[in-house]
């Protein structure tokens, strides 16, 4: 076996690289557009909806577990958000009958155009004035199953009968009178549904009781949940389940939540999978550390157990149809990122979809090994690249075939978490921003501006070229490759074109770099800002490759084979090949000498970002050391506005 190492910074005296192309800077911030949504949904069917703010939900619905079929009424208190509100709007599929409804108690005809209902109310309610609606209905939503239908019948493969909602993300109307508004999360939601006696029902928060005396042969289940919600994460799921309650702990606290998973009731299903849910409470636990406490901790955190093919994240209920561990942890990371703190806006779904994938390979990389951790993340980046195009916001939310495209919003979006991780100047601080964003924006709604700005102030550098390229861009970057070693120098050429230049010409990015040598390998970071660029390394043992980003951090193809190329390197009679810097490293100063009058130099950190920079009125200059964080640096000597030449340095 090889060795594998990464090479010391001291080793790292010397990086000199040439651009073919005028550079252009590494503070490369020019603030892009957000693109236009041309297939643009807002959700709600009809503008009057945004006329009120939900407060409460109660929801009273007679259901079972052999049909589709439901009978209820859901009580809405809100307040009215629009200077006046003359008709109460919601929505509720046409297949629906609508019984009656009130507006605080009175009886108001509702009129149906297509899924829109609308209440004329007899006087226009000010704004701030809080009111309750009444909707009792009964009827047969559409058919279908699954994902993206509302609610489905179905039976297991030992014979179970069940019913479940999905309702993301725009058919809650296939089965409730709802508001489909994204950014209007409900405060609190009272859950009741009757069932058949035997039947259970799990939903969102806590259950508060079970009523089996009311109505023979019936048993309503009273769900309550107090923290904000979606509309989309409401959810029932309905069968003949068995109840399996457990408590876990967080580590360092005395603290403890429900674990309540509702599974089928046969002889095998509890058996077979019962080792995959045990570990539930561990990857709470986990998450918890790195992302703050489980948000929902004073309710609790389960799983209603359907045919879904997948998961579906309801506020802490998930329903799920997959026992697979990754799905489990994928789903409740979403307890974090999409329940916890929501994308304000649909076109921002990556906020939640990416960092879920992400924490796929997260589960992997803790409660498995490194390298499966690195096996997923290189299946994620290969689904990300399958494809030229295509941006991680989405700018058509008109479906969820657009809304939830696995290539970008999971697998590409899940590349970009992992390269902000990257570009932390510390491993820490990237998980110190992902707390900050569930503190600051809890129970609340985000976009990718306000992440951003988290991360920005966290890292103390401007990202506005880092989410302009991999989140609004399109594409990534493709290098070919070439290197030549001339004794203890190694010469690597990076030459770099993209997949959609319309989009993104090029990429501003830190690359990793293994030379091989049959001694063993090294590890160093360069960072890519120009067509094509020669770095050059200090490196006794004799190379035999090269490879670019071992480590899978930043997203990129090579363009055909790596090549040796015998001419790199070889000495040219450029003015500024004299030119030299010393002590480096050093702790103090660096003195740089044998520069050209009025040459422009920058020093910057291995994110690209310039932490000094001035012009030389003479042969020589001292650039200052002592405020600087150790680490490697690099110094870009300009001349006619055009880069000569960049060194390594090095504080200690």
């Amino acid at each position: 076996m090889k060795a594998k190492k990464i090479l010391s910074s001291l080793c790292l005296l010397l990086v000199v690289v040439t651009a073919f192309a005028q550079q252009a800077s590494e503070n490369h911030t020019e603030r892009h557009a957000i693109p236009q949504q041309n297939g643009q949904k807002t959700t709600i069917a009809d503008l009057g909806e945004s006329d009120y703010d939900i407060k409460h939900l109660k929801f009273d619905l007679k259901m079972s577990d052999t049909s589709v079929f439901v009978r209820g009424n859901v009580t809405t208190n809100a307040i009215v958000t629009a200077a006046s509100m003359g008709t109460y709007v919601f929505e509720l599929d046409s297949l629906i009958t609508v019984d009656s409804a009130k507006v605080n108690g009175q009886l108001l005809p509702v009129t149906t155009a297509a899924s829109v209902r609308k209440m004329t109310l007899p006087t226009a309610l000010p704004v701030n004035t809080a009111f309750t609606a009444q909707v009792f209905y009964h009827g047969t939503p559409p058919g279908g199953s699954g994902f993206f239908n509302g609610i489905t019948l179905a039976t297991s493969t030992g014979g179970t009968k069940m019913v479940y909602t999905v309702s993301d993300p725009y058919v809650a109307k296939n089965w409730w009178p709802c508001k489909q508004e994204i950014d209007d999360k409900i405060d609190s939601v009272d859950m009741w549904v009757t069932v058949p006696s035997g039947v259970r029902v799990g939903s969102n928060g806590l259950l508060k009781h079970i009523d089996s005396t009311s109505t023979p042969g019936y048993w309503q289940h009273q769900w309550k949940t107090k923290y904000p919600i979606d509309y989309y994460l409401i959810s029932v799921a309905i069968a003949r389940y068995v109840v399996d309650s457990s408590h876990m702990h967080f580590t360092g606290s005395t603290d403890s939540m429900l674990i309540q998973n509702f599974f089928f009731d046969t002889a095998t299903f509890y058996p077979a999978n019962k080792s995959n849910f045990d570990t539930i409470s561990q990857i709470v636990d986990y998450w918890s550390q790195l992302f703050g406490r489980y948000p929902f901790w004073q309710e609790k955190y389960g799983i209603s157990y359907t045919n879904l093919p997948g998961g579906m994240e309801h506020q802490t209920m998930t329903t799920i149809g997959v026992p697979n561990t990754y799905i489990i942890a994928h789903e409740l990371c979403h307890q974090w990122f999409g329940d916890n703190v929501t994308y304000k806006y649909w076109g921002h779904v990556w906020l939640s979809e990416g960092f879920a994938t992400y924490a796929e390979q997260l589960y992997y990389t803790h409660f498995w090994s490194p390298a499966m951790g690195k096996s997923h993340r290189q299946a994620a980046y290969s689904n990300a690249m399958s494809q030229l195009g295509g941006s991680v916001y989405v700018t058509d939310t008109s479906s969820a075939t657009t809304l939830f495209d696995q290539r970008l919003v999971y697998n590409k979006a899940s590349a970009v978490v992992h390269m902000l991780r990257f570009l932390a100047p510390q491993d820490s601080l990237f998980f110190n921003v992902l707390k900050t964003y569930q503190q600051q924006y809890t129970g609340g709604l985000a976009t990718t501006e306000d992440l951003k700005a988290i991360a920005q102030n966290i890292y103390g550098m401007n990202l506005d070229t880092f989410f302009n390229q991999w989140i609004y861009g399109q594409g990534y970057p493709r290098f070919s490759i070439a290197w030549n070693q001339i004794g203890a120098s190694v010469y690597v050429k990076l030459s770099q074109i993209t997949t959609v230049p319309t989009s993104v010409p090029l990429f501003y990015t830190p690359l990793e770099l293994q030379l091989h040598a049959n001694a063993g390998d090294t590890i160093v970071r360069v960072y890519s800002n120009a067509p094509s660029q020669i770095y050059s390394f200090t490196w006794a043992d004799t190379m035999t490759n090269v490879l670019l980003e071992p480590n899978l951090w930043i997203l990129c193809k090579i363009n055909g084979a790596v090549v040796h190329d015998a001419t790199l390197g070889v000495a040219t009679t450029d003015a500024t090949d004299n030119i030299k810097v010393y002590p480096n490293p050093t702790n103090n100063v660096w003195l740089v000498e044998h520069l050209v009058s009025g040459s422009q130099l920058k020093l910057m950190d291995m994110n690209g970002r310039t932490v000094w920079k001035g012009t030389s009125d003479k042969d020589s200059t001292t650039i200052p050391a002592q405020k600087l964080p150790t680490g490697n640096y690099q110094l870009q000597i300009s001349t006619d506005n055009k880069t000569k030449q960049t060194i390594r340095l090095v504080r200690w």
